[in-house]
């Protein structure tokens, strides 16, 4: 089948691939000039590893990577540490695979020049307007008035998506989350001659403290520290879409009062940049009318249950059951995930007082546990994560959908 996807971001290369990979023709359609990345720092958990593994990718994967020794959740006064996670070797003796921390541009470098070799076509400059179905064709409408027709059109546009707005026949606004996140990073080199400040590059450090988090991890196989963090703003602060050029003095003085060693990480920031951390609702129906356009998430993992569906097809009128299977699949791990991220947030950035002691009590003393404090080593919601095989959700959809079990 033919398929159009609107957006080159990481999930939409990440689902050229594998549909490619599953016998199909790709078209992505990037509205920038240029393909890139805005950002610094992802990470790439096993259940996401996966994928790469058995699209062969792993040991690319492992070139542009780092693996952190472990993660430790810090005291924001004193940098105590409170609790520590993804230790790699308990990680990989359980998941089987590592838990990667990577670059945005050379994971996104290195997807697109997989999906070309795949037989992708990427075309740069192509905004999209809208998006129409018809039970037999897919329709994109690009602002400079070329229309494109498809067997599948899928959504890939980010959470300002115009194809969102054409699926749901309504406007869907994004949200203020009431954070900014803070970008800065630190070369190795500016860490010469500080063995405390060196010491943050074999891992992933987190701060927890009132209104705010600081997180710390390497990238560029060690040789450059990435800081992100996050901050509640002022309530009249204007929103800001895309990262703006700030001066560090700002963040150094918004944590005013936390650990010492963070505090002399900052100070060696010449750069740093600010945006509102904005999210919008789950969408009530990810599927349009016609059956044959889907809307999806910005994130490689997102798509990846039904590229294994795809594969399985047999004829184009079995797409909008396919469609229907992933949002089936998807959409609980989806909400479920929304639902833990907000819990977390308040968990997070607890005001000093009894509920924060408390909170650190258990971080310290207790032995993990649903419903942990540090939600990465919450055993539940890690094998919830880390335990996903995309595939085999996926493969197990269709052994039922065949039987006329699902959805």
């Amino acid at each position: 089948i033919s398929v159009i996807v609107v957006g080159a971001g990481l999930g939409g290369l990440a689902t050229a691939i594998g549909l490619q990979r599953a016998g199909h023709q790709v078209t992505v359609l990037e509205k920038y000039p240029t393909l890139g990345e805005i950002g610094a720092g992802i990470k790439v958990p096993p259940n996401a590893g996966r994928v790469f593994r058995e699209w062969g990718l792993l040991n690319a994967l492992e070139k542009i990577c780092i693996i952190p020794e472990d993660g430790k959740m810090r005291s924001y006064r004193d940098g105590n540490v409170l609790s520590t996670m993804l230790q790699d070797k308990l990680i990989q003796e359980k998941y089987g695979i590592p838990y990667f921390v990577v670059h945005r541009v050379d994971l996104h470098h290195m997807l697109a020049e997989a999906a070309q070799r795949e037989g992708a076509i990427i075309e740069l400059g192509k905004e999209v307007a809208s998006v129409r179905g018809t039970p037999e064709k897919a329709f994109v409408q690009l602002t400079d008035g070329e229309e494109r027709a498809a067997d599948v059109v899928l959504a890939a546009d980010g959470e300002r998506s115009r194809v969102r707005t054409s699926v749901l026949g309504q406007e869907f606004p994004w949200k203020d989350s009431g954070d900014h996140v803070f970008r800065a990073t630190v070369p190795l080199q500016a860490l010469e001659g500080d063995e405390q400040l060196r010491g943050l590059t074999r891992g992933v450090n987190w701060w927890v403290g009132p209104e705010g988090n600081a997180l710390t991890y390497p990238l560029k196989r060690g040789r450059l520290l990435n800081i992100v963090i996050t901050h509640v703003h002022p309530r009249d602060a204007r929103v800001e879409f895309a990262p703006t050029p700030i001066s560090p003095a700002e963040v150094i003085h918004a944590f005013d009062g936390w650990d010492p060693l963070l505090h002399r990480l900052l100070t060696l920031t010449t750069t740093c940049a600010r945006w509102t951390l904005l999210h919008t609702d789950i969408a009530s129906h990810w599927t349009g009318e016609t059956g044959n356009i889907a809307l999806m998430g910005d994130a490689a993992h997102a798509i990846l249950p039904y590229l294994v569906l795809f594969s399985n097809m047999r004829h184009k009128s079995q797409i909008p059951d396919i469609l229907t299977i992933f949002e089936t699949i998807r959409k609980p791990r989806a909400i479920e995930m929304q639902r833990r991220v907000s819990m977390a947030r308040d968990i997070w950035s607890m005001p000093d007082g009894p509920q924060q002691r408390e909170r650190d009590r258990q971080l310290r003393e207790h032995e993990p546990y649903d419903g942990y404090p540090n939600v990465l080593a919450d055993p539940v919601l890690a094998q919830f994560m880390f335990g996903y095989d995309a595939f085999e959700a996926a493969r197990e959809a269709w052994r039922k959908f065949e039987k006329g079990e699902f959805p």
